[in-house]
């Protein structure tokens, strides 16, 4: 039954992201859209079965995004390469601070390289949106399946982070012309 659910649950989502991908993509990278979809799609389902974001996977997102920003805006250049370089960063001292403080992990360094890689999609301003939607929405999906008691989460359970990253990126991504500041996009 899990892996029907499995199945179930990862086409419904294929198909979410086809829609919004085709509906929203902005201009000029629709392909390029579709692609980075089927890559977080992927990480997403990764994470959630293993726990792990696989380097193939996020560098992958990475080129593409390279490749998004040398074809559509490569006047922003600056903007995206520091936003893969903060985006990064700041995760990486999240889990190095916190491993600090708790004396265990806490974070996995395939987050901070798959905020990184988002990072160079949607440039440095798409790095707090993404992290506002990937933090709230993994809050919600927590109390969620604790309220329904269908998942015990204590102060130990361990939980994939990068579907919800995942999320926030590809909200901003087909977003962040609407909502981020002009020339920053």
């Amino acid at each position: 039954m899990h892996n029907k659910l499995t199945i179930i649950l990862t086409g419904l989502a294929g198909c979410a992201l086809l829609a919004s991908g085709i509906c929203l993509a902005p201009p000029g990278t629709l392909a390029l859209t579709l692609c980075l979809g089927a890559l977080l799609l992927g990480l997403s389902v990764i994470d959630i079965r293993t726990l792990t974001l696989p380097d193939a996977l996020t560098a992958s997102t990475v080129l593409l995004g390279i490749l998004m920003v040398w074809l559509t805006r490569p006047e922003a250049w600056r903007a995206h390469l520091i936003g893969g370089l903060v985006g990064y960063g700041i995760l990486v001292m999240v889990e190095l601070g916190y491993r600090h403080l708790r004396g265990k992990d806490g974070l996995g360094r395939g987050d901070a390289k798959l905020l990184g890689a988002l990072g160079v999609w949607t440039g440095w301003a798409g790095l707090a949106p993404i992290m506002l939607v990937a933090s709230a929405s993994a809050l919600v999906g927590v109390i969620g399946l604790s309220a329904l008691g269908i998942r015990k989460v204590d102060a130990d359970t361990p939980i994939p982070f990068g579907p919800f990253i995942a999320l926030g990126g590809w909200v901003v991504w087909l977003g962040g012309r609407f909502f981020l500041p002009t020339g920053l996009y």
